[in-house]
């Protein structure tokens, strides 16, 4: 046994040479191939990471608040969009919408189709619902346009408060409506108003 091992430790290790076992030219093409399947691995994760980029939008504490407001209700779809309005205006968006709508659970139709307008807003155009709502195509059409008549109240007619913004129930005469009516509708928007603006 001793012998045995003596004769192997004896024996001279000759290492091969790579270039005896394969060919340069392989060498190099698995060398090419491996470097391009790590340009597409670098390339796929470079696009990966920009659309997530794309993707990915910064939650304002506005909408956070928002959220916990309109949770689970229709208008919830149309928070980041009125997170970009101003405060006071979308105090009223939120506010109208609740009165008027409650957040969409009941708001005109158009051939089955929701119009999107939690605001019982009555604008001109061609998307009219029989009883004169105006239809909205998406939910950010609906806040940009009642979010712009809104804000246009607001600083140029001074319309500033709730009980100034009754006009959106009734116009600029609430002769035709009841004062108990005129009074919950002051006291519903100005109270989800509040939360929002103050």
């Amino acid at each position: 046994m001793k012998n045995k091992l003596k004769k192997l430790l004896r024996k001279e290790i000759k290492l091969i040479h790579p270039e005896e076992i394969f060919n340069k030219k392989v060498v190099v093409l698995v060398m090419v191939i491996l470097a391009l399947f790590f340009d597409l691995l670098i390339i796929n994760y470079n696009q990966s990471f920009l659309s997530c980029k794309e993707d990915a939008r910064i939650i304002s504490p506005l909408e956070i608040k928002l959220k916990g407001l309109v949770y689970g209700y229709p208008i919830e779809k149309m928070l980041p969009y009125i997170a970009l309005e101003d405060k006071q205006t979308a105090a009223f968006l939120v506010g109208i919408a609740k009165k008027e709508s409650n957040w969409g659970k009941h708001s005109p139709k158009l051939n089955g189709k929701t119009c999107y307008n939690y605001w019982g807003y009555r604008g001109q155009g061609e998307n009219v619902t029989p009883s004169g709502y105006t239809c909205f195509k998406t939910p950010q059409e609906a806040v940009s346009v009642v979010g712009k008549r809104i804000s246009d109240l607001v600083n140029y007619s001074g319309l500033t408060t709730p009980s100034k913004m009754i006009v959106w129930k009734c116009g600029w005469d609430c002769s035709q409506h009841s004062d108990q009516s005129v009074q919950g509708w002051i006291a519903d928007v100005g109270y989800y108003y509040k939360k929002v603006y103050q």
